[in-house]
């Protein structure tokens, strides 16, 4: 799997720039069916403006480690500093919609991976974009419980260390309780010896990505 850089700047309701690496799986170029689209979002400490620094990181780490067999194209954009992923939220979703329009991705398989303020990020996106993803997967984080509703449609497996020391296990077990509250498709892991940094632990599980590639809208 090869990573490249690259920069989107678009125009919304006003411009909107996000720098972000791809990874293109092995067999893109010599295959024309369309691939799952996996968007990952990093944590706090990686926010900043040298987009670089993600390509040993978390998803992308795993890949590199090259235990994994991810047939999905990957997407790893940059927060900047002092921002949040729901201040960069247009940004985001313009992504996946440039990279859906111009690469072989299946718009049915868009999928969202988020490490702590990734993952609040994620439940962030999914509850304002509920029609664009098939699944997602939020880490260490929680999410807005009276906005759970939304969620309901959206397939969900979520991740927590039980001895968090940054967030809360709290945040999670009340937002899983909610989306279970309107019968969503949502599943809890909790590392019972673990504490805010399960990122390995969980990239590194191969049955993660083989659930993924049963999820379709």
């Amino acid at each position: 799997m090869t990573i490249k850089r690259s920069k989107l700047s678009v125009e919304i309701t006003k411009k909107v720039e996000i720098d972000y690496l791809i990874c293109l799986p092995d067999g893109y170029l010599e295959e024309t069916r369309e691939w799952g689209l996996i968007v990952f979002l990093h944590g706090m400490d990686m926010r900043g403006d040298n987009v670089t620094q993600l390509s040993n990181y978390g998803l992308l780490e795993a890949v590199n480690e090259g235990e994994l067999s991810l047939p999905f194209v990957i997407a790893v954009p940059q927060c900047p500093f002092e921002s949040y992923w729901n201040m960069e939220r247009d940004a985001v979703t313009a992504l996946i919609d440039e990279l859906s329009a111009n690469h072989n991705v299946d718009r049915k398989r868009i999928y969202l991976i988020g490490y702590s303020l990734g993952g609040y990020g994620v439940w962030d996106l999914a509850i304002h974009n509920p029609e664009m993803f098939a699944a997602i997967v939020p880490l260490s984080s929680g999410g807005q419980v009276s906005k759970a509703e939304k969620l309901k449609d959206i397939s969900i497996w979520a991740f927590h260390g039980a001895k968090d020391d940054i967030v809360p296990l709290e945040q999670m077990t009340e937002m899983v309780s909610a989306i279970e509250q309107h019968q969503g498709n949502v599943r809890l892991t909790i590392y019972p010896d673990l504490g805010h940094d399960i990122m390995q632990e969980t990239l590194s599980n191969q049955e993660l990505y083989l659930w993924l590639l049963e999820q379709t809208r």
